[in-house]
């Protein structure tokens, strides 16, 4: 193997290895991140093996099995040569890029008045919805739970500010007390079924709970790609990162340390999906356009 191709390998997993282990970013920045490396790869190797793509496209749909977008991108990328399998990760790559900018649209066309949101985790497409609500005067403020225990709500608040939204951030456990001041949820999603469920970061369903009792919307922001038949399996996903980044020391046969990263929301608790194809409502035909 020659030293630049030795070289890619290495970045290539190395990036992997990175978006497989990451609990802070959104399911959408990591798979470009994932998608980017494996372009870069495919553009340093002159003639891959054909074994080494089919390799390659499996342990792609695996890195992430929490997060459906992974194995279904590598459902539409065609791997039939060199050239179809740039252009197939480079089309994918482009359709990550804009997606963002039709569900943000869509969700200002479904959201008529001044709003205070009230947000969970860290989203990419949620952060690009506030910022066109934002900038089309439809945006009162943001109310950010920490998300801890990796805080990604802290560094998602930061990103609002930076594009000059007003944020409040709370602890993950003030939700009951800060609902009253929310006009409706947004929150992103790492998979979404047809009957309108998804698994999302901890805090979604209480949140859910929450908006459906005090009478305020609750709507997920997701692109096509997350969509699937039947959601992944909640014990395997929360598997890996249970127990995780939890200090406290306290050791007892009697005590149990949980950090678990993930739970489902019932699709009866959604208002409405803002997808690249407009707002959804459950069963979900958005999911027929994959």
């Amino acid at each position: 193997m020659k030293a630049n191709e030795k070289q890619a390998w290495i970045e290539l997993e190395e990036t992997w290895y990175m978006v497989g282990s990451d609990r802070t970013h959104g399911a959408s920045e990591l798979l470009k991140s994932a998608l980017h490396a494996l372009l870069k790869f495919i553009e340093s190797i002159n003639a891959p093996d054909y074994g080494d793509i089919e390799s390659l496209m499996s342990d792609l749909a695996n890195l992430r099995t929490d997060m459906v977008g992974f194995s279904n991108c590598v459902r539409l990328i065609n791997t039939e040569s060199i050239d179809s399998l740039s252009n197939s990760v480079s089309q994918l790559l482009e359709y990550l890029d804009q997606a963002p900018e039709k569900i943000g649209e869509n969700a200002v066309k479904s959201i008529f008045k001044p709003v205070t949101i009230i947000t969970n985790s860290r989203s990419s497409i949620v952060e690009r919805v506030i910022l066109y609500l934002h900038d089309s005067n439809k945006l009162k403020q943001v109310i950010q739970t920490e998300s801890r225990p990796a805080y990604e709500g802290r560094k998602n608040a930061e990103r609002l500010v930076d594009g000059g939204v007003n944020v409040t951030v709370i602890p993950d456990a003030a939700m009951g007390y800060w609902i009253n001041y929310a006009d409706t949820v947004i929150v992103g999603a790492d998979a979404v079924a047809v009957d309108g469920s998804f698994l999302g970061k901890i805090g979604c369903y209480p949140l859910a709970l929450l908006a459906r009792h005090t009478g305020i919307s609750y709507y997920v922001a997701a692109e096509r790609l997350k969509f699937v038949h039947y959601l992944p399996n909640l014990l395997e996903a929360n598997q890996k990162f249970t127990g995780d980044a939890i200090g406290w020391g306290v050791n007892s046969d009697r005590l149990l340390l949980s950090n678990i990263v993930y739970e489902t929301t019932p699709g009866e608790l959604v208002t409405g999906y803002f997808t690249d194809y407009g707002l959804q409502k459950p069963p979900l035909t958005v999911f027929e356009t994959l």
